[in-house]
């Protein structure tokens, strides 16, 4: 594979997938918040919000993975929703799953378990939805 495939990338895929993948993001972590902070040992107070910066980079973070999807996506021929699923869920679980259970482990968080599936499980989902929208629209 070569760069070159960025030339066959759909872009509107790209950012729609990626708003997707934040709109889940937020609808995952916002019930789980305090248990999530837990897991990882953070304290945060219950009146705090984040600074937009973080928002923006968590988009930004998305938009690399849809652009690094997309590039898998053209260089295996995924054209369908079908596929898409099938490439996300390699995505998911071959990088994202593993490299949270790597983090989870090696970061010493208070509830390396629930840390790992708490953030694991949600890329993977994303990444699932981000392959469906790209594979789909391909």
């Amino acid at each position: 594979m070569t760069f070159d495939v960025l030339s066959d990338v759909n872009w509107l895929a790209v950012i729609v997938a990626a708003a997707a993948y934040f709109v889940l993001g937020a609808a995952w972590y916002v019930p789980m918040g305090p248990r999530w902070s837990r897991a990882g040992g953070n304290e945060v107070p219950e009146d705090a919000s984040p600074e937009p910066s973080v928002f923006v980079l968590t988009y930004v973070a998305y938009a690399v993975a849809g652009v690094a999807t997309a590039m898998l996506a053209v260089a295996t021929g995924t054209d369908t929703l079908g596929e898409g699923i099938v490439l996300g869920l390699v995505v998911g679980v071959g990088y994202a799953l593993t490299a949270a259970g790597v983090s989870a482990v090696y970061d010493r968080k208070p509830e390396p378990l629930n840390w790992f599936w708490m953030n694991g499980v949600l890329n993977v989902i994303g990444l699932v939805v981000m392959g469906a929208i790209i594979g789909a629209w391909n």
